[in-house]
């Protein structure tokens, strides 16, 4: 799901498990695009996400790309 986000230039922003449904055959979806963001080159918008799986960066308000989606995946998966 991220390959296929970023290819289209688009960061979800507030990845987190409630966000990651799956199928029947066990296939994960990500869901609620509501705060998701065109990635033009980097975003600078401040700490949009949940504060348990933002990156370092985001919860600075620093700027910030897809690597912070990465982040989130890290975080679950630890």
């Amino acid at each position: 799901a991220l390959e296929y986000l970023y290819n289209h230039r688009v960061v979800h922003r507030d990845i987190k498990p409630e966000n990651i449904l799956f199928n029947g055959y066990g296939q994960p979806f990500l869901t609620d695009f509501g705060i998701a963001s065109y990635n033009e080159s980097e975003i600078s918008d401040s700490n949009s996400g949940t504060l348990g799986y933002m990156s370092p960066e985001v919860m600075q308000s620093q700027s910030h790309s897809y690597t912070a989606d990465y982040y989130a995946i890290g975080v679950i998966a630890f």
